[in-house]
């Protein structure tokens, strides 16, 4: 878990530095998938929480890098 916050703020901060490499983007693509597979296992409620809001934070980074193609 302590990896996936550390991956997921890692590409937030190279989003917010520019655009993403194709390898980066690869990996935040991964990063979501396993958000979705990791966070209903949790059965801590603030852990829950705070999951939830790292997951969102990789998904705004995500949304941003899309929005650059545009």
């Amino acid at each position: 878990m302590v990896m996936l916050d550390a991956d997921a703020f890692g590409y937030a901060l190279g989003v917010v530095k520019g655009p993403l490499n194709e390898q980066r983007r690869a990996g935040l693509t991964r990063l979501m998938t396993v958000f979705e597979r990791v966070l209903p296992a949790i059965d801590d409620e603030y852990a829950t929480r705070y999951y939830t809001h790292v997951r969102d934070m990789a998904a705004m980074a995500a949304e941003i890098e899309v929005q650059r193609d545009m």
